[in-house]
């Protein structure tokens, strides 16, 4: 027996505190979610109508439950409960759990008693803990002189069920005895429409994608992140792979709407790691990129980065941001910037239109194409040179006419047009141009078969 070692073996209460500390509530829940959508992933990693993951918190109790497939007993025995991921556990093949704590660290950051019950295919099995009594639980082992040593006991027990059956394969999270600063929030408007949000974006892929998630009944829409599209305005676009991952990286224009939406999205499978970004992280302010400036509001920048082996995605361990210093991300980096040099080229020019500029920018989200992020995932650009931006024209009546409509815009007296709006009832000036035109096509007795 060696004489010589220090004891460096870490407490379980240190342990908890240490991996809860840095992650919030809200990417507590999220990363939940991420092992549902893991598993709907599996079923069909194209299409995932009729799956579904239903939320329910309050004040005393968080529950989580999908019908996405669940998991086995021996993956519940190897893998899932363990605190890290050990180096014989097969491949995640395309997810976002890279740690192998997620589950954990969620579990212990809501609670102090939660319940995991899981059915996949022919196994049907469910774990209770109380965190307070597994924290203090402990074994005995024999050491290497004969003498009797007690540790912490790690391990989690798991009881069979055999006699009830879930209507379909799933799992089911109950957390209950909630730490205090949980129950507070769990009452808290603002954090559950808070919440809603976060997953409304972070998992905008997977909704769009078809899986039905509600938070308190509330059904969550995928908010969309766009590309415009059309025939003579193609975004610079450029496929790799690098080592054992696939890059997609797209450049291009989009919607006008807040400033807030300008900027870089990443994309690390499916799940969006990064969101409209517009520091140097993603290159802007590098040179030869400016930094950030409301010229640019229509920069629409998406990376996508796939790889069946999760560990070699430059994510970071709450998933919200990208590591820099990954040499997968350094590598794809310049591709970037140069789909940036030549989108911002272009969007250099529109203020040169005076007047015009913003009359232009809005019949260009008007005429184009909106095109999501899942569709710009697998859109066909085999008929566009890679690496290559097609700008649309400068030219207002240009991009106008590219459609069967065209947009009318004139300048008059404010006074006179707030009394001509409230006139005519209408709401908006808008309105009262369209109102306006079609009293003109009324009072000259135009059609459509004149036109």
């Amino acid at each position: 027996m060696e004489t010589n070692v220090i004891v460096g073996n870490p407490t379980k209460k240190f342990f908890i505190e240490m991996i809860t500390r840095d992650i919030s509530i809200e990417d507590a829940i999220i990363d939940l979610l991420d092992n549902s959508i893991d598993g709907a992933n599996k079923i069909n990693p194209n299409d995932y109508t009729g799956l579904k993951i239903n939320i329910t918190l309050n004040d005393s109790e968080f529950i989580i439950e999908d019908n996405c497939g669940g998991f086995s007993l021996e993956v519940a025995q190897k893998y899932a409960f363990r605190f890290g991921r050990p180096d014989e556990a097969p491949k995640a093949h395309s997810t976002v759990g890279r740690f192998g704590i997620g589950m954990k660290r969620s579990l212990f950051k809501i609670g102090k008693e939660f319940v995991v019950e899981s059915q996949s295919n022919d196994d049907h099995f469910k774990v209770i803990v109380d965190v307070d009594e597994w924290s203090k639980k402990t074994k005995k082992v024999t050491a290497d002189d004969g003498n009797e040593l007690e540790i912490d006991d790690w391990n989690f027990n798991y009881q069979s069920i055999d006699n009830k059956k879930l209507d379909t394969d799933g799992t089911i999270i109950k957390v209950s005895n909630l730490n205090h600063e949980v129950t507070d929030l769990f009452c808290d408007d603002t954090f559950l429409n808070e919440l809603a949000n976060d997953i409304q974006k972070l998992l905008n892929f997977s909704l769009l994608k078809g899986i039905q998630i509600t938070l308190n009944g509330r059904i969550l829409k995928g908010n969309r992140i766009d590309v415009l599209i059309s025939e003579s305005a193609l975004p610079y676009y450029a496929n790799g792979k690098i080592n054992d991952v696939s890059y997609r990286v797209i450049a291009g224009l989009g919607e006008i709407g807040e400033p807030k939406n300008s900027g870089w999205y990443i994309y690390c499978n499916n799940r969006l790691v990064v969101e409209a970004d517009t520091s140097n992280i993603t290159g802007w302010g590098v040179a030869p990129i400016p930094i950030w400036h409301i010229n640019f509001v229509m920069f629409r920048g998406i990376l996508f980065l796939d790889s069946e082996e999760t560990l070699y995605l430059p994510l970071t361990t709450t998933k919200k941001g990208i590591d820099a210093t990954s040499e997968i991300y350094k590598s794809v980096l310049p591709i970037m910037k140069n789909g940036m040099v030549k989108v911002l080229e272009f969007l250099k020019k529109i203020p040169q239109m005076g007047d015009q500029a913003n009359n232009y920018r809005q019949t260009l989200c008007d005429t184009l194409e909106k095109v999501s992020a899942v569709e710009l995932k697998t859109y066909d650009f085999s008929s566009h040179t890679e690496k290559i931006f097609i700008a649309p024209p400068l030219d207002v009546d240009i991009i106008a006419q590219k459609k069967n409509n065209v947009r009318i815009a004139y300048d008059v007296n404010k006074d006179l047009a707030d009394a001509a709006k409230h006139h005519a009832e209408a709401k908006s000036y808008k309105e009262l141009g369209n109102t306006s035109f079609e009293y003109y096509l009324k009072m000259e007795d135009i059609t459509d078969e004149e036109s």
